[in-house]
């Protein structure tokens, strides 16, 4: 590695052929003097190494293992996890971490207990990962130290909506007023918290078109927030001990904005106000040619805490894909929404619903850009990583992956790994 090609060859330059006494006694003066680099020197140097090396570099000393988390922390960027196709038992138990910073480099970790071939990744946060299972048994999974937290089982809710396993891969939900049986559970826009040192922990995820489900650390069970069953579709971030909703129903044509404050034991209703942006395209004629609006997200910016509503359209029949963002203010019982023509020094990740800063000193993440997944080849039903940029209105595909199969990106996810010091 580039670390080991420094020490190494440094070392050799200053060695003499001296009495063997000597060289232990000058060995050692140089082993201290590698601790005592004056603190401008050694973040010059570890500053230009590459993720693997800095690692490496943790190992010397105790000065270099803080200089080197502090500069991770500096260039702290998102990463994409990638995991092997459904089924595919060769890797079963190995899943890949891409580096938008190290084109050339993919990372492989493997977890023994785990079956990533097996399972979907469902969301993020930091080094953690919300994992469901082909059984539909969710745990908390941290990348790097393998440490798993098993969550309530699926079939235990707390509140009006129930479930029940019927048969082997099939359930029964039931809300009093109807019974509906199916083979899948729809887990509709997951998201959690977790405190990387207390393991503290808030989850939740859009029981279908029935009900938010959401389980604290020390819960046996999931918790239920019901909302209006006419809407078909919701997007969900949470942020600072908020959840921000949104609903649209199922024409797109009308939503509304739900905020709750879980900071008390029973989360709070603080905010609802009904009024999107027009999204009624779908219910008049346009020409095949014109552009359409083909989902809705919220996001939160990682500086002022902003409320941004994010538009995604498409061109019919093409892979052309572009974005509009709004600003979301609250007046009175309705929402104001403000277009935003810039995310300045912040880029979106729209799977995630969160910005992220990415100032021109960051290498390998665009400012004033969002990232998501598409259908980069309809014929072929391939999925490309892409970024779309504010600035020019165009987007690109972020990489040319290795991929076993058109469908493996459709398993990737972006998370923002920690290497703060602890």
């Amino acid at each position: 590695g580039y670390f080991e090609g420094i020490v190494f060859s440094t070392t050799m330059k200053h060695q003499k052929p001296n009495s063997q006494r000597r060289d232990k006694s000058k060995s050692k003066s140089k082993s201290k003097s590698w601790s005592e680099l004056p603190q401008d020197l050694l973040n010059s140097v570890l500053e230009r190494l590459e993720y693997s090396d800095s690692r490496r570099a943790e190992s010397v000393c105790s000065s270099w293992y803080s200089a080197a988390k502090r500069c991770l922390a500096k260039k702290q960027i998102p990463w994409l996890i990638i995991l092997p196709d459904e089924g595919d038992k060769i890797n079963n138990h190995w899943c890949k971490l891409f580096n938008p910073g190290e084109k050339d480099k993919l990372y492989k970790i493997r977890d023994e207990g785990v079956e990533f071939a097996y399972s979907y990744c469902l969301a993020t946060y930091g080094n953690w990962l919300f994992m469901v299972d082909c059984w539909y048994n969710l745990f908390l999974l941290n990348l790097f130290t393998h440490e798993r937290i098993d969550l309530p089982p699926v079939e235990s809710q707390l509140g009006t909506i129930k479930l029940e396993r019927t048969r082997k891969g099939w359930f029964c939900m039931s809300n009093g007023h109807r019974k509906r049986n199916c083979k899948d559970i729809e887990i509709g826009s997951p998201v959690f918290w977790i405190d990387q040192h207390t393991k503290e922990y808030l989850v939740l995820w859009g029981f279908g078109q029935w009900c938010v489900a959401y389980s604290k650390k020390g819960d046996e069970f999931w918790n239920q927030i019901q909302i209006p069953v006419v809407y078909g579709s919701s997007h969900m971030v949470y942020k600072d001990e908020k959840l921000y909703y949104l609903l649209n129903d199922y024409s797109g044509s009308n939503g509304f904005i739900k905020i709750f404050d879980f900071s008390g034991e029973i989360p709070q209703e603080t905010f609802n106000c009904g009024g999107v942006p027009s999204n009624n395209s779908s219910l008049h004629p346009t020409p095949r040619n014109s552009w359409r609006i083909n989902g809705a997200k919220l996001a939160v910016t990682a500086t002022g805490g902003d409320v941004l509503y994010v538009e995604k359209w498409a061109m019919p029949f093409t892979s052309l894909w572009s974005f509009r963002v709004y600003k979301v203010y609250s007046s009175g019982f309705f929402n104001e929404y403000e277009q935003v023509d810039s995310l300045g020094n912040e880029a979106l990740l729209f799977d995630l619903g969160i910005t992220v800063l990415a100032n021109d000193d960051i290498v390998g993440f665009k400012r004033n850009s969002i990232y998501f997944r598409t259908t980069w080849d309809r014929e072929e039903n391939t999925t490309q990583i892409c970024l779309f940029n504010f600035e020019t209105k165009e987007m690109e595909p972020l990489h040319k992956f290795d991929c076993s199969s058109p469908l493996q990106l459709a398993r990737t996810l972006w998370f923002l790994p920690s290497f703060k010091q602890t």
